[in-house]
C-alpha cells in the first residue's frame, strides 16, 4: 500500500486550510499553535501547526478528491487504510506521520516531526536560551569623565562655604491660580458636608417628633395613609 501521494497532497492542503476530509474515517484538523518555551525553559519553539485526526469529523470537503486524477483509487486507498488500522491498530502514512487506533477503538494521529505544516514558520528554528559556558570577557569602563569630575568638585567646595556667606534662599511664589482652584475646592467641600449633616439631623428630629407625638398625629396619618373604606375598618 503506497501512501505517499495521499501523504503529500494532505500536507499541501493543510498549509493553505484549517481541515481535509478522508471521507467517512474523520479528517485531519490543523491549529495554529504560538511560540512556546520547553519544559526546561531553555529552549524558545517557533510558532507552528498542529495536526490531529477528528473522527467525528465526517462531511467530506471534496478536498482530497479534486486533487486526485482518479477518485475512485482514492476511496480505494483510504478503505484499505480504514481496514488495516482495524487489524493492526497502527497505519503509516510515508513522510507525514501515524494514524493509530486505541483499545477504546478511537483513532488519533502523530505527526513526523521532520514535516513543517506552517509556511509562516519557513527557516524558524527552535532557539537555545542555555547560559553561556564562560563568563563573558567584556570590561566596562567606570571612570568618572572629566567634566562631570569638574561638577563634583564644586558642588563640593559650595557645601564647604560657611552658612553666613552662602546666599538666602528666595522663597518661591505659589500660582495664584492653583490657589484659588483649592480655596474653592474646600469651601465646596465644606459646604456639601454641612448641607449633609442638615438632612441627616433634619430626618432624625423629624422621626423623633412623629415618636412623641404620634397618638395625637394618629388621625392624620390614618386620612395619608388608608381611604375612607379602610378607615371604616380599622
Amino acid at each position: 500500500m503506497d501512501t505517499s501521494l495521499l501523504s503529500s497532497r494532505c500536507i499541501e492542503l493543510l498549509r493553505s486550510h484549517n481541515r481535509v476530509s478522508l471521507g467517512n474515517m474523520g479528517s485531519f484538523m490543523a491549529e495554529d499553535t504560538p511560540a512556546t518555551f520547553t519544559h526546561e525553559s531553555h529552549v524558545l519553539m517557533p510558532p507552528g501547526r498542529h495536526i490531529s485526526f477528528r473522527e467525528s469529523e465526517t462531511w467530506n470537503d471534496g478536498l482530497l478528491e479534486k486533487s486526485y486524477d482518479s477518485p475512485e483509487e482514492l476511496d480505494e486507498l483510504i478503505t484499505e487504510i480504514s481496514r488495516k488500522l482495524a487489524k493492526e491498530k497502527s497505519v503509516t502514512l510515508d513522510g507525514f506521520g501515524k494514524l493509530r487506533r486505541t483499545r477504546e477503538g478511537d483513532i488519533f494521529f502523530v505527526m513526523d516531526k521532520n514535516v513543517s505544516i506552517n509556511p509562516n514558520g519557513f527557516g524558524l528554528v527552535p532557539l537555545s536560551l542555555s547560559p553561556l559556558p564562560t563568563p563573558s570577557k567584556l570590561q566596562c569602563d567606570l571612570s568618572i569623565p572629566a567634566n562631570t569630575q569638574a561638577v563634583i568638585n564644586t558642588i563640593k567646595d559650595r557645601s564647604s562655604v560657611p552658612d553666613d556667606n552662602k546666599a538666602p534662599d528666595v522663597p518661591v511664589a505659589e500660582n495664584p491660580v492653583l490657589e484659588r482652584k483649592r480655596k474653592t475646592r474646600k469651601k465646596n467641600t465644606s459646604q456639601w458636608l454641612w448641607g449633609l449633616l442638615t438632612i441627616v439631623l433634619c430626618i432624625i428630629l423629624t422621626a423623633f417628633l412623629i415618636y412623641v407625638f404620634r397618638d395625637s398625629l394618629r388621625p392624620i396619618l390614618q386620612k395619608i395613609l388608608y381611604s375612607p373604606e379602610e378607615r371604616l375598618l380599622l
